[in-house]
């Protein structure tokens, strides 16, 4: 599996009959520090743009990581700073800048679609001169295939004086893991923890984001710091070596044989884990696959389309509950959302179902037997703690 076809935006819900636009998906890895790379990317296939649906605002789990960034921020420049995010997608997170009142803010990105006069719907250009004491890139690194190149952009942009924020997927999460449902088109780039500070001659902040179970991490650093010196061979082809995708396949199908038995499965999550677990599902078991009965999502603009590649319309949790039957199986594809995906369903339906968190599959205990985490829920009979 080196050379494989994802879907080029999983988080562009496609309309009923609409084709979807496929790009060649092959991993290497650079120099000593672990940086992962996809080397088959072509930028000109991404176009980021009012059907781009990444939000995940809609969570309270989700509300609560970004309230949790903005103190880390907040903690760290006084009031009446200013605060530049580039790439700030829907503008979720200005949200919250806005509301605080703690900081002036601008932001920058070519998917926003709202009104705020303090967000331009553009890229940002060499043309360019902001001033600014704080840059955030949040989700926004992973996205561009000369990273290092792009700060040294910024800092042509923004003064010396500035620090930069960056947030990105920590790798060394999804290696532990094994998902490998993480690995998208649309992320070209996958930081380990030192492959992030290798940008920087110095860090002047650091740490896994728990409340998404450390699948993100960031770094704070002075934009003066950034150093080139890691990067040098980046064009250079004998700085690149092959990336050995097997394991992740055969996690997967591992993971497979624990919900076999389930006539019936529901996907909660029709962002990317969603979609590209579906995309390898049916590749890699179209037995399994035929078992799905839909895809469940709680962004409005997500649902009553349907899933890049795979062709599933997309429904609302009210839908879900209306349609589900007991003994069925609800996958859950993102761990962190299983909490408020287990109050949803107790609160709403009083079916028999079991939820699985499907990255948390255990594949053996310490007796050797193999079981899957899976919640059964009866809300007349079973209660939450």
């Amino acid at each position: 599996m080196n050379n494989i076809s994802l879907p080029i935006l999983p988080n562009s819900p496609i309309e009923k009959g609409e084709s979807t636009l496929e790009g060649q998906f092959r991993l290497r890895k650079y120099g000593e520090f672990g940086f992962v790379q996809n080397v088959a990317f072509d930028e000109l296939k991404i176009e980021y743009g009012e059907n781009y649906q990444n939000d995940q605002a809609n969570s309270l789990m989700f509300k609560n990581h970004m309230q949790s960034v903005y103190q880390i921020l907040k903690s760290n420049y006084p009031k009446g700073a200013k605060l530049v995010e580039v790439g700030c997608g829907k503008g979720a997170f200005l949200e919250i800048v806005k509301y605080d009142k703690h900081f002036t803010y601008k932001g920058f990105d070519a998917a926003y679609e709202g009104a705020d006069e303090n967000i331009e719907s553009r890229y940002l250009t060499t043309s360019d001169i902001i001033d600014a004491d704080v840059v955030v890139l949040r989700h926004t690194l992973e996205h561009i295939k000369n990273p290092h190149k792009f700060i040294s952009f910024l800092t042509n942009i923004f003064p010396s004086t500035a620090s930069i924020f960056i947030e990105v997927p920590q790798f060394e999460w999804i290696e532990k893991n094994k998902v490998i449902f993480d690995f998208t088109y649309e992320h070209v780039n996958y930081f380990n923890t030192e492959s992030l500070f290798s940008l920087f001659a110095e860090i002047e902040g650091y740490g896994d984001l728990d409340l998404v179970g450390g699948q993100y991490q960031y770094c704070l650093a002075k934009l003066s710091s950034f150093d080139n010196t890691r990067w040098v061979g980046f064009d250079d082809e004998k700085q690149w070596a092959d990336f050995d995708f097997s394991l992740y396949e055969k996690e997967f199908e591992i993971k497979l044989t624990h919900i076999k038995n389930y006539e019936r499965i529901w996907v909660w999550g029709g962002v990317t884990k969603g979609v590209l677990f579906l995309k390898h599902l049916s590749q890699i078991n179209p037995i399994l696959f035929s078992y799905v009965k839909g895809v469940i999502d709680i962004n409005p603009k997500k649902q009553n389309h349907f899933t890049p590649s795979t062709y599933f319309e997309i429904i609302s949790p009210s839908t879900f509950f209306d349609a589900c039957s007991d003994g069925d199986a609800v996958l859950v594809m993102n761990p962190n959302y299983i909490d408020e995906i287990k109050s949803s369903i107790e609160q709403s339906v009083s079916k028999k179902l079991e939820v699985i968190s499907f990255c948390d599959i255990v594949l053996s205990t310490d007796n050797g037997r193999d079981f899957p985490i899976a919640f059964p829920l009866n809300v007349d009979t079973i209660g939450f703690q």
